[in-house]
Formats: C-alpha cells, structure tokens, sequence
C-alpha cells in the first residue's frame, strides 16, 4: 500500500476551502517558495501538488527543476495542461512510492510537502518514503496544521487525520531519519478567526472573498512581523529537516 495515499473525495473539497493549492493566494505560496529557497536546490519534488500554487511559486523562484507528485487524476489533468511545455517543470502522477518506483532511492534532492501530510493516515511511513527519494544532504521542507485544540469543523470537512505540536513534528522527522533543523510555529494571526468559523460556527469551508483579503491585506503585515518575532504558537507549523 503506497505510504502516502491521499483520499481524493476529501481533496478535492478542500480547494473551496482556502490556504491548500489556491491561485488567490499567491503572497502565500511565494512565501513558502521564499521560505523553502534556504535549502531548496536541484532536483525538487511538491508533494501533493494539487493545482500546483506552490509549484509555480517554486519555479518562478528559479530553485531547481520542480516536479509536480500528484495521486488525484483529476487534479493530474490540470497540473498538465497548466505546465504542458513549461520549462523546468514536470508533472508525475501518482504517490511518492510510485515516484520511487520510477526513479529509485535518492534521486532527489529536495521535497517540499505543503498542508499534505496531516491528510496521511501513517505520516511516519511518509516521512520515512521522502528519506528514502532524497540523497544524502537533501533536505525536506514541511508546512502543516497546528495544535490538536484548534481541530474543528473545517479540518473534518478536509479529511485532516490530526493537527501537529512542535514535539509531535520534531519526534516524526527524526524517526523517520531526518536530522531536525527548524520547527516553528506561524500564521498566530488566524487562530482567533479558525477557532470562531471551526469550532462556533462549524462551517465547512471559508469563502473566496475571505482567502483574499487574506492573502492581500493580513498576510502580508503578518508575515512581516513573524519573520521577526517568530510566534509561540500559531494555526500552522513550518519544517525543515536534512538527510545526513
């Protein structure tokens, strides 16, 4: 059974919800490709590219050759036709026990994992798949859902399995071998509004119209002072992990 699986019904209706593969949001995803070009070089997989937001964000960051690892057919097509004949950048469909399949282990030299793993019922087994695609001083960049207390209606909606503390990611990446660089909690700015629409309100998903006042107004002041002051807690955790 592929270690990183994904159910594709609860996928696919997570794109009206926001912050996972959406083109609205582009300060976001050249946030996480700004983030990740620390250590980003080579050969770079996206992990659970959905419509690839945060493959294009990479590409135009000129880090590597990107390759877009997507299990969702449908979400395939559009990966396809989106970057049919761009250069630099591929498309695999499938898991990454598929891709490993098709290229053996360490073949790559970066995998960035962007809201994917929480939707993974074994993320170990997930992790240890990533060790095994990168060689030796690759490294993994990780962005995922923060504290099990914020679990609520819109992470149900998703399919999300859990949301992470830092000892929780810290403890997964090691075990899976990785030598741990950076765990940090960000977005602290999004707790009060995910706890009032998930936990009170109990919707499902959050509108367009919000995502982009988000990603337009709030996110970037936000990202502004947590690159500063990073928070002590926050909606989402950011990972960066290296292969000896």
């Amino acid at each position: 059974m592929a270690r990183d699986r994904l159910d594709y019904v609860q996928r696919r209706a997570e794109l009206p919800m926001g912050m996972h593969n959406r083109e609205e949001i582009s300060n976001y995803f050249a946030w996480q490709a700004e983030l990740f070009a620390r250590f980003a070089h080579g050969t770079i997989i996206d992990h659970g590219a959905g419509t690839g937001g945060l493959a294009s964000a990479l590409l135009a960051a000129k880090l590597g050759d990107v390759c877009a690892v997507e299990p969702d057919p449908q979400m395939v097509e559009v990966l396809r036709a989106k970057f049919d004949g761009v250069p630099h950048e591929s498309v695999a469909a499938g898991t990454l026990d598929d891709y490993l399949d098709a290229h053996g282990p360490a073949s790559v030299d970066t995998i960035v994992s962007s809201n994917v793993i929480e939707h993974i019922a074994d993320d170990v087994a997930c992790l240890e798949a990533m060790f095994e695609l990168l060689r030796p001083g690759g490294a993994v960049g990780l962005y995922v859902p923060a504290r099990p207390e914020l679990f609520g209606s819109l992470d149900r909606a998703v399919g999300h399995h859990r949301r992470y503390t830092k000892p929780d990611l810290e403890t997964k990446l090691a075990r899976a071998g990785f030598r741990v660089e950076l765990v940090q909690y960000r977005n602290l700015v999004s707790v009060v509004p995910w706890i009032i629409a998930g936990q009170i309100m109990k919707v499902p998903k959050l509108g367009d119209g919000s995502l982009k006042v988000f990603d337009k107004v709030v996110f970037p002041v936000a990202r502004w002072i947590e690159d500063r002051v990073p928070p002590a807690y926050g909606l989402n955790l950011v990972a960066i992990g290296l292969k000896p």
